[in-house]
């Protein structure tokens, strides 16, 4: 039993490899919460790949509601406050004002649009005054210390992207079905072998991470 639950935790962290290596190459990767809030999962997609098809293909398989997970400090250095100044949301989320990049888009709101808004958030050249608030693209910090502090789709997203040698900016958006109601784990397993995409869960994340941490890495 040992050595079986031995190659099975071994498996699981290679596959956060694996994942993370996808995502540098600009792949989606499906996050799945395998907590007790249920088993949902998030398209993830780092920000610097996140152009107009990409974010096309996103929305074919996904709720709509676009996010950027951010790291906190790169959220304070684009001056990004709260949505609201009493966070009662199920999960408080740390969700900031919503954004559009001003300039080259025209209402915001379209697959072109927000892929500038999203790339422009992962851009270390942008500054406050280009992001006009509110939006079309929200915004969420992940809190400092990532997935070992909170087992949040934030701050997974966020640690997926600084593992792949990334910004950590990263694009997510809620996966649902055909009629639109949240994806299972099933649901989650067809679309990631569909579609050849990474799947790893939150819990693998902090595992790996405390592994590296223990070997120093």
């Amino acid at each position: 039993m040992a050595v079986m639950e031995q190659r099975v935790g071994t498996e699981r962290l290679l596959a956060v490899e694996q994942a993370s290596e996808a995502f540098a190459e600009g792949g989606f990767v499906v996050v799945f919460d395998d907590a007790s809030r249920g088993r949902e999962g998030h398209l993830v997609l780092a920000a610097e790949h996140t152009h107009e098809g990409a974010l096309r293909q996103m929305l074919d398989h996904t709720s709509g509601v676009v996010c950027v997970a951010l790291p906190h400090d790169r959220a304070a250095r684009l001056s990004l406050p709260q949505m609201v100044e009493e966070n009662t949301g199920l999960q408080a989320t740390a969700f900031t004002v919503s954004v559009d990049l001003l300039g080259p888009t025209t209402t915001g709101g379209s697959a072109l649009d927000r892929s500038h808004t999203i790339q422009a958030l992962a851009d270390p050249r942008t500054t406050p005054e280009q992001l006009g608030r509110p939006g079309h693209v929200f915004p969420v910090r992940a809190v400092p210390g990532g997935v070992l502090e909170r087992a949040g789709y934030p701050e997974a997203a966020v640690d997926l992207s600084l593992l792949a040698g990334l910004s950590g900016v990263t694009t997510m958006c809620e996966v649902v079905r055909a009629d639109w109601n949240t994806a299972c784990h099933g649901d989650l397993s067809r679309l990631a072998a569909s579609r050849l995409m990474p799947m790893i869960s939150v819990t693998d994340l902090a595992a790996y991470r405390l592994a590296a941490r223990a070997l120093g890495r």
